[in-house]
């Protein structure tokens, strides 16, 4: 469990394995190490719409919904392995040959294992995705190789209706292996 607020153990340098599976018949299937993974970053997206009040002089906001909510997973892999370029060039792999962009309607979960040099850690698992490049990847440079993409979640109210976007597990070791209390990203 983590510490409570205020608490310099609480300031963290985020480090960590990412993990993904393809979904497959309304289910993750068996997650695979995609290697190092030099970016991992997590935005949310709420989409609101306000009301406001006109029964007297000025408006005055009295309320606000929210229309729409989700988020979107940017990282880079460095490991240009087959399984790696086939994500990146939405394909499909066979026989030593990527065949790309024939793969583009697929879908994967998302799991990413914090091992923090300092700071708690957590277990993060993002059940469905949409995962495409978000960039270029340089073919020819004098910088190391980085393949970046990007994941736009959607939501999985079959499997987890409570929490149908992600969970955050805290840890309570380095190792990120025992979980002891649930955030929800709903």
């Amino acid at each position: 469990m983590h510490p409570s607020n205020p608490s310099t153990e609480l300031y963290t340098l985020g480090k960590g394995t990412l993990w993904i599976a393809e979904w497959t018949g309304g289910a993750p299937g068996e997650y695979r190490d995609v290697g190092n993974a030099p970016e991992f970053n997590l935005e949310l997206s709420i989409e609101e719409l306000n009301h406001f009040s006109s029964r007297s002089g000025t408006r005055s906001k009295d309320k606000i919904a929210t229309l729409e909510r989700g988020y979107r997973l940017n990282f880079s892999l460095d490991e240009k392995s087959e399984a790696n370029l086939a994500l990146f060039v939405m394909g499909k792999a066979a026989n030593s040959r990527i065949s790309g962009l024939t793969a583009t309607s697929k879908e994967y979960a998302v799991k990413f294992k914090s091992d923090n040099p300092e700071g708690p850690n957590e277990i993060w698992e993002f059940w469905r995705c949409k995962i495409r490049p978000s960039g270029a990847a340089s073919l020819i440079g004098d910088d190391w190789m980085k393949l970046p993409y990007v994941g736009e979640g959607l939501s999985d109210t079959a499997l987890h209706p409570a929490t149908p976007f992600f969970d955050i597990y805290a840890t309570t070791t380095t190792t990120t292996t025992t979980t002891t209390t649930t955030t929800t990203g709903a």
